[in-house]
């Protein structure tokens, strides 16, 4: 009996190895690929560098916003600034050209709570501006409503889940800028009315750059962190008087105001969703 045992135990000992060789090896998953269509959400902060808003008048008769633009009562121009938040969501597709590098383009639509105002209180004694010792205040407010970005991106993955890339592409937003005067005892350049006011809102058209990384939870889904610069292009309106019965009158006066060039900083965090 014990040599039977014994024979038993010599024979397995000599074909388990053989019987492990042929039993099927597990491969390893799969590395991760970042080619397809995706979309997500983002949400974060927007505040812009100090933009002039500049002031330029014009009188048809002997006194007016012109005239007190002239003499300091408005002034030429003045620095205002906006921030606020910023949230939305994107939708893009990527191409994984390599282990190592991925290219894609993405478009995504925010909305803003971005405003910034700015006033000034002068005090005209002129007999240039027949308003002695009154003063004339004028405030100056700028809204980002929306911002819009068609961007490419190009990036590096230092592990298969980690996504580090460059963005640029073309930005559009929808702006609003107001102005009022207040002269608080109606005498010229606001005559009839204490109070005047305009605004205008635009559609500016500009560009964006900005960098981020992305890292990649799961096969579908991912989270990200990304900063943008975004230029936006110009936007102005115009304050209109027509001066009835004065010496002079009738006449018309005009105040318009412009932004030459709006500059944003943007800080946001995103999830993206990949569809297939």
């Amino acid at each position: 009996m014990k040599r039977l045992l014994l024979a038993g135990l010599a024979f397995s000992a000599l074909i388990m190895p053989a019987m492990a060789a042929d039993m099927p090896i597990k491969a390893p998953p799969p590395p991760p690929t970042w080619t397809g269509l995706y979309w997500g959400v983002n949400a974060g902060g927007i505040f812009s560098s100090q933009y002039n808003i500049t002031n330029t008048g014009t009188d048809t008769g002997p006194s007016g916003l012109g005239s007190a633009l002239a003499i300091g009562a408005i002034p030429g121009s003045i620095q205002v600034s906006h921030s606020g938040f910023i949230g939305g969501g994107q939708i893009g597709y990527n191409w994984q050209l390599d282990p190592s590098w991925v290219w894609g383009i993405e478009a995504d639509f925010q909305g803003t709570t971005a405003t910034g105002s700015k006033g000034a209180v002068t005090l005209v004694n002129s007999p240039i501006v027949p308003i002695m010792g009154d003063t004339i205040t004028t405030v100056y407010a700028y809204e980002l409503d929306n911002l819009g970005t068609l961007r490419a991106r190009l990036g590096w993955l230092s592990s298969p889940n980690l996504l580090w890339y460059g963005t640029a592409g073309l930005a559009y937003g929808q702006t609003k800028l107001s102005t009022s005067v207040q002269c608080p005892i109606a005498l010229l350049p606001c005559f009839a009315e204490s109070t005047t006011a305009t605004s205008s809102t635009h559609t500016s058209v500009g560009w964006t750059a900005g960098a981020g990384v992305e890292w990649k939870l799961t096969p579908v889904w991912s989270v990200k962190a990304e900063y943008l610069y975004a230029a936006l292009g110009s936007q102005h309106n115009t304050i209109v008087y027509t001066y009835g019965p004065l010496p002079g009158g009738p006449f018309t006066s005009s105040l318009t105001s412009a932004v030459q060039r709006e500059q944003d900083n943007i800080v946001r965090f995103g999830v993206n969703y990949k569809l297939f």
